[in-house]
């Protein structure tokens, strides 16, 4: 990749935006598996150690407290593990990485980490490690460490490039429509079926639909399910936005439909209010990563407990979820890169990740872990994470994607204010921010070089 790289600086000195987490007690997780064909390098060590670092986050919680203590037992290898807030373990290993220092091994990171720390050579590739990837991981979680993208845009420093696996997803984490059996007496598969049942319901003591609406990230990742459905993109493979034309509008619009039937203030509304509606009872759908599945049928924090039932994002012309990593790759100055070469193999082999499934009801990454019998008995929602994983869809692979993001996201919530206010004329609301937005997002792109 060294030949890929002159332009190294430009693309590691742009600001990132903050990961849309689940706070505090919303704790999902989805692991790598593996298949009964892969076999993970599981050799007893003499000794050594490897060092794991990520950022805070409930989802972490078995990797850290369980699974990074039964891989030392099994190997012989000592596994110190630490941990800080995500802005501060963004900039920790980046640091660490560009300077290879070797106080780590293995960076935990957000998947739109994985443009940039491979581009910058801050992580190493994981094929040239001799890394073997797990056949059962679903493709669409594998492809999320891959650089340059196997699909998609690429930027033209990278156009011709092959592309190789640098980082490892451990978390495949996805959005999923989550939907009240009450109001639903069978899966809904399009959003007309969520709409139609919207219209029968009164607020406030039922809602239709809760969104997030505040700026930034929360609105696009409300935005993305549908524009995805409609069969728009973020942007084109030549990197003009592809959500101001018909299909994007017609997303926005659908989403303006459901205006009557949201809550009041919602154009303010992130995580914590709404997922407190659908937990209050008094939501019939929404759609949200997979931490929320833990917390549909815990008592202390749900008065729906046994209600809920989880289904890949609504169809238009197609489901299209979006993804959203947990990923790790190796630092470029390991001090023990075979070691983080065989707990990485470790932890996504059949063996490790049907224990995750079973016992913590994660939503593991490969086929097996996700349909195996007793974990689904256990855990209703995991075949709609692998139902929506296989049909998600990817943000552009860019380490100027947060900036595309904010773009955007600012965009749809001044949208969103205007149609609430109006009550009307939806679809030139749509199509007047829209267009500014890609007219922005042309702009910025222009101004940083490298795409067009």
């Amino acid at each position: 990749m060294s030949d890929k790289t002159k332009d190294t600086n430009k693309l590691l000195k742009r600001p990132l935006r903050r990961r849309d987490v689940l706070k505090r007690s919303l704790a999902g997780t989805a692991l790598v598996a593996g298949s009964s064909i892969f076999a993970p390098r599981i050799l007893r060590a003499a000794g050594g150690s490897i060092t794991i670092g990520s950022f805070q986050d409930n989802a972490m919680a078995p990797f850290r407290d369980y699974f990074v203590k039964e891989f030392a037992s099994k190997t012989g290898i000592t596994v110190n593990y630490n941990e800080t807030n995500y802005d501060t373990w963004y900039q920790n290993s980046k640091n660490d990485g560009l300077n290879k220092t070797g106080a780590y091994d293995i960076y935990v990171m957000d998947d739109n980490w994985v443009p940039e720390f491979a581009a910058g050579n801050i992580i190493q590739s994981l094929d040239k490690l001799g890394l073997k990837a797990n056949p059962d991981i679903l493709p669409a979680g594998l492809n999320m460490g891959m650089w340059p993208p196997v699909s998609g845009p690429r930027m033209k420093d990278f156009a011709s490039a092959k592309p190789e696996l640098f980082a490892l997803v451990i978390i495949d984490d996805v959005e999923i429509l989550y939907y009240n059996k009450d109001h639903f007496p069978t899966p809904p598969v399009t959003w007309d079926d969520i709409y139609a049942v919207a219209k029968t319901t009164k607020a406030p003591d039922m809602y239709g639909w809760s969104p997030r609406g505040v700026k930034g990230n929360p609105i696009v990742m409300t935005y993305l399910p549908l524009l995805n459905s409609y069969g728009g993109n973020f942007v084109n493979d030549d990197w003009t936005p592809g959500f101001a034309g018909p299909e994007g509008v017609g997303a926005l619009s659908r989403l303006f439909s459901f205006i009557p039937y949201m809550p009041e203030g919602v154009a303010e509304y992130d995580t914590d209010q709404e997922v407190q509606l659908m937990l209050e009872g008094k939501c019939t759908a929404l759609t949200e990563y997979t931490g929320l599945a833990q917390r549909v049928d815990d008592p202390a924090s749900s008065k729906v407990v046994g209600k809920i039932d989880m289904a890949a994002t609504p169809k238009q012309v197609k489901s299209g979820p979006a993804i959203g990593t947990f990923i790790a790759g190796i630092a470029s100055g390991a001090k023990n890169p075979e070691g983080a070469v065989q707990f990485l193999e470790w932890f996504t082999s059949n063996e490790t990740q049907l224990e995750f499934a079973r016992k913590y009801g994660g939503a593991a990454v490969t086929g097996t872990a996700l349909h195996d019998p007793e974990a689904v008995k256990a855990h209703r929602w995991l075949p709609a994470i692998a139902d929506a994983v296989n049909n998600s869809v990817e943000k552009p692979r860019t380490p100027d994607e947060p900036k595309l993001e904010d773009i955007l996201g600012t965009a749809l919530n001044q949208a969103l204010v205007e149609a609430i206010s109006a009550k009307a004329n939806y679809d030139a609301i749509a199509q007047k921010h829209l267009t500014d937005a890609a007219g922005q997002v042309t702009a910025y792109l222009k101004q940083q070089g490298g795409y067009f």
